[in-house]
């Protein structure tokens, strides 16, 4: 596809529309991961400080996997928000990109709930995990997409700048995969190892800075 092509496309696919749809979806996605913390309906029958206790603790899952799923959506959105300010003008492959990962983003309420409800099943775990792992890849699709000589961003971008968001893009997809593992081998706690990430981000941060 030629810079021609890319920029009158680019005219058709307006970047602040496309920015738009995506923070609507991040911030519906990020609203809805709620609903995995949801009391039963035999609260009402059974109003004592007792049960109350252990509706509280029987959600300790899924407010773990709600937590986990804001923060590393937020740190998505921050992300993506960093790669646009790069991007000139989206053209249609780039668009579609975007659009897929969005989808995955939308479907991230749904896998939290769904590992929050099997807490003790590695099943559970890994449908989190893949979720957020295909996110990753989207992401890291798009960065490279877009930076592959130049293709969509300012030639004076400076390499070491593109290669730091390419291995920053990388972080969540692999411990993603470290999380897959455990699951597979039968640990049923794979997904705390998410709580890891501030660590590698930083160690990413101030290696490729």
């Amino acid at each position: 596809m030629t810079e021609e092509t890319n920029e009158r496309e680019g005219s058709l696919l307006n970047k602040v529309r496309l920015e738009a749809l995506s923070d609507c979806i991040f911030a519906f996605a990020m609203t809805l991961l709620v609903i995995s913390l949801s009391v039963p309906d035999t609260a009402t029958l059974v109003p004592t400080n007792a049960y109350a206790l252990q509706v509280l603790v029987n959600l300790y899952s899924g407010f773990v996997h709600y937590a986990l799923a804001f923060l590393i959506l937020g740190a998505f959105w921050l992300s993506q928000h960093i790669q646009f300010h790069s991007v000139r003008a989206p053209d249609r492959i780039f668009t579609w990109i975007n659009l897929v990962t969005l989808m995955f983003v939308a479907l991230l309420p749904f896998s939290a709930s769904f590992s929050g409800a099997f807490a003790g099943v590695p099943v559970g775990a890994m449908v989190f995990e893949l979720n957020l792992l295909v996110i990753g890849l989207g992401m890291s699709l798009q960065w490279w997409y877009a930076t592959t000589g130049n293709r969509l961003t300012d030639p004076a971008l400076e390499p070491a700048y593109i290669r730091k968001i390419r291995f920053r893009n990388l972080v969540v997809p692999a411990v993603s995969i470290i999380g897959i593992l455990f699951a597979l081998a039968g640990n049923t706690w794979s997904s705390a190892i998410y709580i890891t990430l501030p660590v590698v981000f930083y160690y990413v941060e101030h290696t490729f800075g």
